[in-house]
């Protein structure tokens, strides 16, 4: 009879300011090569990409709440508090549970909900953005709107785009079966075109269509203002608090931090009027 270690889905939360990306690449800071280390040093065994893998990636820069990681190991208890014990404080899982080895976290999942905070909205029409977010959902060639990923088809399928305005800043959030490289960047910053009025709906049409491109291109929208909120799968995971205090405890020094350097900066630069470069 072969003996099939058990397999355990969990949680991830990190900022990505510091990584590479999530995708484990050599000689890179990543947070797949994160999460082989820690689990790796907690277990005693070797790990890689083919025993701890990821429900998606995502680029450098930008950040998550609910990315998802299945740990396949030998160990009959997965102790996420000592697996974060072996983590750098940017990183951190927060919730799991045991799955059937058959799951496959990047193709088994149902949805996932990524969110973008626009933080230049003061003059965006919100009104034709969400027209032009109802002509993005659905089942398109997004070739347009993506970059390329070696042979990987270009459809795919947007379930819901809404947009919150949330005092000076526009919370968009995006809903799909599945994300191709650079896509939700790339609705942010063609969005906020027809925001602006810099290009009409049916500009857009066309390109969702691909009956034609824009001259001057796409640019992915600032990779630090999108989060992957969650990639929702059919069962719950079993939250630990410990590990959520250390989530907060560690975006309050972070925004504490973030606050001080603004500060700073702007006591510099900014109100005291000093010239630069300093003589």
């Amino acid at each position: 009879m072969v003996n099939v270690m058990p397999s355990y889905l969990a949680r991830v939360f990190y900022l990505g300011d510091n990584f590479h990306g999530s995708q484990a690449q050599p000689g890179l800071r990543t947070v797949q090569g994160e999460l082989i280390s820690a689990v790796s040093q907690w277990s005693g065994e070797f790990h890689s990409t083919n025993s701890i893998r990821l429900s998606g990636r995502t680029d450098r820069g930008v950040h998550s709440i609910g990315q998802l990681v299945m740990v396949t190991t030998s160990q009959q208890r997965f102790d996420l508090n000592a697996i974060n014990k072996h983590l750098p404080s940017d990183i951190c899982l927060w919730a799991s549970t045991q799955v059937l080895e058959q799951f496959s976290p990047r193709y088994d999942v149902l949805m996932r909900h990524y969110r973008y905070v626009l933080t230049d909205a003061s003059d965006l029409d919100v009104v034709s953005m969400r027209q032009g977010a109802q002509v993005l959902c659905g089942f398109h060639d997004f070739r347009y709107l993506s970059k390329r990923d070696g042979n990987r088809s270009t459809f795919t399928t947007l379930l819901n785009i809404s947009l919150t305005p949330l005092n000076d800043v526009l919370v968009i959030d995006v809903y799909g079966t599945s994300f191709l490289w650079k896509l939700v960047r790339k609705i942010v910053s063609v969005l906020a075109l027809v925001g602006k009025h810099e290009i009409s709906l049916t500009t857009l049409r066309d390109l969702v269509e691909c009956r034609a491109t824009l001259a001057s291109g796409i640019r992915p929208a600032p990779p630090e203002c999108l989060f992957l909120i969650e990639a929702i799968v059919p069962f719950k995971l079993q939250t630990h608090k410990y590990a959520m205090r250390r989530v907060r405890r560690y975006l309050s020094q972070r925004i504490g931090y973030l606050h001080r350097a603004l500060a700073s900066l702007s006591a510099i630069f900014g109100a005291t009027g000093s010239q630069w470069p300093l003589s």
